[in-house]
């Protein structure tokens, strides 16, 4: 029962519950790549198509962080610029992707080339909110070791060290694994394979779920 508990409470919030379903997509797309099974890649597609549905509706939560977020002066003017910056573009992501619903479901239509610049849109402001939040974890995790080397450092030091490295780790996997998107000719954009992009947002999304459950063991101390 402790186990049917702990997938309960896992499976009870939003954010918890869309780290199941990414991670089942990308196995199901690793699996049906390296199989060449199109049953398993299509059953990923489908997961991750519900995973989109549901960011139409995330624009709320953006808000509210970047609200109480304000203009990052608590940060200085380079990080907080930073700190604003990602909640502007995750906000620009939110909006070109529900243009991308309305593409993909043939609500709106529009000729080949505005359709490339959408899509494309939707692309890059993945890739830059991925990428300033893997920045800015490096400043987190820079500042984790800055406290290992405090003589009298708090017992959870090396614990919240350990999350940093974790979370910086699992950003700059987001970002290959965005940037893998774009057109080619940007960066490795459309150059990897299927496997290889699969893989990449697997360990990804392990790792999240790693982050998370070392997360609450730090909340606990």
């Amino acid at each position: 029962m402790d186990v049917v508990d702990e997938i309960s409470d896992l499976l009870q919030t939003y954010g918890n519950r869309d780290k199941i379903v990414s991670l089942t997509s990308y196995i199901l797309k690793l699996w049906g790549a390296t199989s060449k099974r199109q049953n398993l890649l299509t059953a990923s597609a489908k997961l991750a198509s519900a995973r989109a549905a549901l960011r139409l509706f995330d624009d709320a939560a953006a808000l509210k962080n970047l609200a109480n977020y304000g203009l990052g002066k608590q940060d200085g003017p380079f990080w907080g610029a930073l700190g604003v910056s990602n909640g502007l573009f995750t906000l620009a992501y939110l909006q070109a992707e529900k243009i991308v619903f309305l593409l993909d479901s043939g609500v709106l239509v529009l000729d080949e080339e505005r359709d490339y610049k959408v899509r494309t849109a939707h692309k890059l402001f993945w890739t830059l909110y991925a990428l300033i939040g893997f920045i800015r974890s490096i400043r987190a995790l820079h500042l984790s070791a800055q406290t290992l080397k405090i003589p009298n450092r708090p017992k959870c030091a090396q614990a919240r060290f350990t999350q940093a490295t974790l979370t910086s780790t699992k950003l700059l996997l987001d970002v290959i694994h965005a940037v893998s998107w774009l057109p080619r000719g940007w960066l490795w954009g459309s150059s990897l394979k299927t496997t290889q992009v699969a893989g990449v947002a697997t360990l990804s999304a392990v790792l999240g779920l790693v982050i998370h459950y070392n997360g609450k063991r730090l909340v606990a101390r």
